[in-house]
C-alpha cells in the first residue's frame, strides 16, 4: 500500500510516518511511505506513482491543502484523501473534492487508527480497476464506476457515474478486453463500449443511459445486444415490470 503524506512541517511529517507504520504493522500491511512538503510534488508522485491514499495538510504556502485536492480531481483522480487541519470548519469544504475523511491537528493516534481501518475496509471490499495512462501519468478507474467508453481519435473517453469524464490513452480493442461482458459491459458501436447496468432504455437505433446520454447501435448489432442484454439481466434475477 502506497501512502502519500504532505504537511509543509517536516516535524509534523516525523512525528507521523512512525504512526502509519505502527498501525501498518498491527494490519499486517506491506506500506511504502512517500513523504512531501508541498502540493507541487505531490501531485507530480501521485501522477506517475499512483498512491492508494494521501494524507494532506490543508494550511500550507503557495498552494493549499484544498488546491491540491482540487487540482488532483481536475486531472480526474479518485484517490481517497485525509485532510489535516486545525480546524473543523475546513471539513465543510473538504465535501467539495470528495475527501475521504479529516483529522483536528494534533492528531489523536486512537482517531488515526480508526479511520485508517476504515480506509482498509473500504480498499478490501472485492473491487476490478484498471490502471490507465493518461497525458500526464497513470490513474486508477475502477470498473463499476464507469457508464461507458467512448473511442474519439487515438485516446479513449471514460464516462464515470460521478460524472467526470476520464481521457485515457489506451487502445480501444485493450479497453474491449478489460470492460467485457464478464464484467458487465457489451461493445454496441464500434466507438462505444457501455456497462450494461447504466441502461435506461433502447430501441433498435440507440441507447439511453441513466445520465440520459443517448449512445447509438451499430445497425447489424442490435440483435445480438438485445439477446446479450436480457441474458445478463436475467442472469442477475431482474424481471421485467409487469
Amino acid at each position: 500500500m502506497k501512502i502519500a503524506i504532505c504537511d509543509d512541517e517536516i516535524e509534523f511529517v516525523d512525528a507521523i510516518c512512525p504512526l502509519l507504520e505502527q498501525w501498518a504493522e498491527r494490519n499486517a500491511v506491506n506500506l511504502a511511505l512517500y513523504r512531501f512538503t508541498n502540493g507541487d510534488d505531490l501531485i507530480d508522485a501521485h501522477l506517475h506513482n499512483c498512491m492508494d491514499l494521501i494524507i494532506l495538510d490543508v494550511i500550507m504556502p503557495l498552494m493549499s491543502g484544498m488546491d491540491t485536492a482540487r487540482e488532483l480531481r481536475m486531472d480526474e483522480q479518485t484517490v481517497p484523501i485525509i485532510f489535516l487541519t486545525s480546524s473543523k470548519e475546513f471539513a465543510v469544504d473538504s465535501y467539495d473534492v470528495n475527501a475521504f475523511h479529516y483529522l483536528i491537528k494534533p492528531v489523536d493516534e486512537r482517531k488515526l487508527f480508526h479511520i485508517l481501518d476504515e480506509f482498509l475496509e473500504t480498499i478490501s471490499l472485492p473491487q476490478n480497476f484498471f490502471i490507465a495512462q493518461t497525458n500526464k501519468g497513470f490513474c486508477k478507474i475502477v470498473i463499476e464506476d464507469v457508464t461507458y467508453l467512448e473511442a474519439q481519435n487515438k485516446q479513449v473517453l471514460v464516462y464515470l457515474s460521478s460524472g467526470r469524464t476520464i481521457i485515457i490513452r489506451e487502445l480501444f480493442s485493450k479497453c474491449e478486453e478489460i470492460f467485457s461482458l464478464k464484467n458487465g459491459f457489451f461493445r454496441c458501436h464500434r466507438s462505444y463500449i457501455i456497462n450494461l447496468d447504466s441502461i435506461r432504455q433502447f430501441s433498435k437505433k440507440d441507447i439511453v443511459m441513466n445520465n440520459n446520454t443517448v449512445i447509438p447501435i451499430s445497425r447489424n448489432n442490435f440483435n445480438t445486444f438485445k439477446e446479450t442484454y436480457f441474458n445478463y439481466m436475467f442472469g442477475k434475477g431482474w424481471s421485467p415490470t409487469p
